[in-house]
């Protein structure tokens, strides 16, 4: 399938524009229509991330990268906000029972791995996620 990617103005309106472009890509990817709904839920928990903390003082654009190549579906979120300091990103207990603070639990129960990678000429943060998809 053809890499694609979609630079959008990091504010919550947009989240549900994000989701839509994830889901028509992964319509059109043989075998992975089945994980929709979990990789839907991932990447917009992430670009959630984006909005409240990287861009909560200031203005800026999100891209999210996608691509399904070897049995492997790779998603990027690269954005210019603050930066993340990985080892503080700690998924809260899922027994500490209250709203929000899940994303992190979620997005690493989804994905088969997840890796920050910092400063870039075209970037402050890039959070890449990976889903290795068995061949049935």
């Amino acid at each position: 399938m053809e890499d694609t990617r979609l630079d959008i103005p990091a504010i919550a309106d947009n989240l549900k524009k994000i989701r839509k472009f994830v889901r028509n890509y992964i319509a059109k990817c043989d075998r992975l229509e089945s994980f929709s709904d979990e990789i839907v839920l991932a990447i917009d928990e992430a670009c959630q991330n984006v909005v409240r903390h990287a861009y909560k003082d200031k203005e800026g654009d999100v891209t999210v990268k996608l691509s399904f190549r070897n049995n492997e579906f790779i998603a990027s979120i690269e954005d210019d906000g603050i930066p993340v300091i990985p080892g503080k990103i700690k998924p809260r207990d899922i027994e500490d029972i209250k709203p929000g603070g899940l994303g992190t639990f979620f997005i690493t129960q989804i994905m088969d791995s997840v890796s920050f990678q910092l400063n870039s000429p075209h970037w402050v943060n890039c959070l890449t996620m990976k889903k290795k998809i068995n061949n049935k």
